[in-house]
């Protein structure tokens, strides 16, 4: 098995331990625009994008759990629980992060 299908295999486990159901960035942008067809692609993708880097980041709800990507692109930087009222995810989506690598340098830091 190579490092990616690995890693992969690992966030799947994880994603699936969580409730949450994995998907490929491009997937749910597909979905989500053929469910909300007044909703700009281009600003959707923005909105992920920020999401999954604060997730990079391990930015953390105000309650202290792990931010939803897919709901902070939509509510603001929150976990599942502070935006939807539910106790856990069942089998809700969210972003597959296999696809990113985790950058630790800013690209918006000056030297």
């Amino acid at each position: 098995m190579s490092t990616l299908a690995a890693v992969r295999q690992i966030c799947i486990i994880h994603a699936t331990a969580t409730g949450f159901t994995p998907i490929r960035l491009d997937d749910y942008v597909e979905q989500h625009l053929r469910a909300n067809a007044d909703v700009e692609r281009e600003d959707l993708v923005e909105r992920l994008h920020y999401a999954i880097a604060a997730s990079q980041r391990d930015e953390r709800c105000a309650c202290g759990e792990p931010i939803w990507i897919i709901g902070s692109a939509e509510a603001g930087l929150s976990c599942f629980t502070c935006i939807t009222g539910e106790a856990v995810p069942d089998n809700d989506y969210e972003i597959d992060l296999t696809e990113f690598k985790k950058d630790p340098v800013d690209p918006d830091a000056t030297e």
